[in-house]
């Protein structure tokens, strides 16, 4: 990826790929029905190895001191222990 990068020279946007609301994919052959849409390129660097399925974990920040999970992801703990630890945050409860 870090050739391909210096060799665009130009920003990438990269996303998980798949539908909303449908299972992360973890190897470019299971978003294959999405090619055609896609804008660019797909680029196969071997399938994730710890074969999650769960996603981002996703936060709200909106309101300042506080957090509020919208959808716990494969990052979950960790999210909530720098979130908790590291910038005193806690979680929106109202």
């Amino acid at each position: 990826m870090r050739r391909l990068c210096q060799m665009c020279r130009e920003p990438l946007a990269l996303t998980s790929a798949n539908i909303s609301s449908h299972s992360s994919t973890v190897a470019v052959h299971e978003f294959q029905d999405l090619w055609p849409q896609l804008a660019a390129v797909v680029v196969d660097c071997r399938p994730i190895e710890d074969k999650s399925r769960l996603g981002s974990t996703v936060v709200d920040l909106s309101v300042f001191g506080k957090y509020s999970i919208i959808r716990p992801g494969c990052a979950f703990s960790s999210t909530v222990h720098v979130l908790e630890h590291k910038y005193g945050l806690s979680e929106d409860t109202g």
